[in-house]
């Protein structure tokens, strides 16, 4: 029988995103691939986004984009009330968490939860400064909750997770290269958790070429001065070049030339969706041993796993060890988006509707 789904999306960025937006991306990996497994979907996202699905929305342009700042509450509240007061028309409300504002779903899924999942796109909030979102999340362990990676489920293993179902890339964008130029890449969003000054460090300490690619948010203070002060003094665009924020036909040809990827994570990184694109196109990740990055990556197969810094620096000197045709297939095997829609099909299908 086919499913009635509500996919609901976060607003700050258009589903899918013109450059970067992991989340947004995922949400619309998932919307076309149950729209073609013959489902019935519903996508409450931003005006201007794309989809095979039926779209609803209550803004029609991201919010991101169009300079709203990150605390606004209102307008997350209107898009995700807005599914939930459409609840008797589905069958499986599917919320993505990816901001705070996105809770005020929690205590609307209470009463229907047997129809409404979470997929939660951030780490566990475990730590002192997230004190406030851990207990809201205690407050409501009990309903259905996806892990992005096992590693995610760290500090809050006693929410009622249901599933693990790991992120998918689209094989078909990214082309395996085999023959890659010779330096090396990092792309994402400049934030100190992401480690591209540790990437920049190494590089130097290597004496490599390192392509540094990203957002800039000068909406978000804090970001925006860790790139003004600390990343910006370090790119001479000689060794270190940046080349801005990148569309998919870009990032495609980026990540297959590279020789290596850099990922210095700092954090309890809940998926880390570049190493899984760069590895697409045959390009070995080098990480730190944070977050999901052990899931991913098959150390000594399909990149390496390091502690720190130096020990980033030798397997910088042996990145051509690695078989790129591996990896390649480690993502064909594990994060293909048929995959992820096969993984979350199964859920839905197993709910008490």
């Amino acid at each position: 029988m086919k499913l009635r789904i509500a996919q609901v999306a976060p607003l700050w960025e258009n589903i899918p995103p013109e450059k970067y937006g992991g989340t947004e991306r995922i949400v619309y990996y998932l919307t076309e691939g149950l729209v073609k497994a013959g489902e019935d979907v519903t996508l409450f996202a931003c005006g201007s986004s794309k989809t095979s699905g039926h779209l609803v929305s209550v803004f029609p342009t991201p919010l991101f984009r169009t300079g709203i700042p990150w605390t606004n509450l209102m307008y997350p509240l209107l898009n995700i009330t807005e599914a939930f007061d459409q609840a008797d028309k589905f069958d499986v409300i599917h919320m993505h968490l990816n901001k705070s504002s996105d809770y005020i779903a929690l205590p609307l899924a209470k009463s229907i939860k047997n129809k409404v999942v979470f997929t939660l796109h951030f780490p566990y909030p475990a730590s002192q400064s997230r004190q406030d979102r851990h207990q809201v999340l205690q407050k409501y362990k009990d309903l259905n909750y996806i892990s992005i990676s096992n590693s995610q489920r760290r500090g809050g293993e006693n929410l009622n997770w249901i599933c693990t179902v790991y992120n998918g890339v689209d094989i078909n964008l990214y082309n395996l290269n085999l023959k890659p130029k010779d330096y090396f890449l990092w792309l994402g969003k400049f934030n100190p958790d992401k480690g591209v000054k540790e990437a920049i460090l190494a590089a130097k300490q290597a004496g490599v070429k390192l392509v540094v690619a990203g957002a800039i948010d000068n909406l978000e203070g804090e970001d925006f001065r860790y790139y003004q002060e600390e990343i910006k003094p370090l790119i001479d665009n000689k060794q270190i070049l940046f080349v801005g924020e990148l569309n998919d036909e870009i990032k495609n040809k980026l990540y297959g030339e590279a020789l290596g990827f850099l990922e210095p994570i700092k954090w309890n990184e809940p998926f880390g969706l570049v190493m899984a694109e760069s590895m697409a196109t045959g390009t070995p990740v080098i990480a730190f041993k944070n977050g999901a990055a052990p899931e991913i990556i098959v150390d000594g197969k399909s990149g390496f796993l390091v502690d720190d810094i130096n020990q980033m620096v030798e397997k910088i000197k042996v990145i051509q060890s690695i078989d790129r045709s591996e990896c390649r297939k480690r993502v064909e095997e594990l994060f293909s988006i048929e995959k992820m829609v096969d993984g979350y099909s199964k859920i839905y299908a197993g709910l008490k509707l």
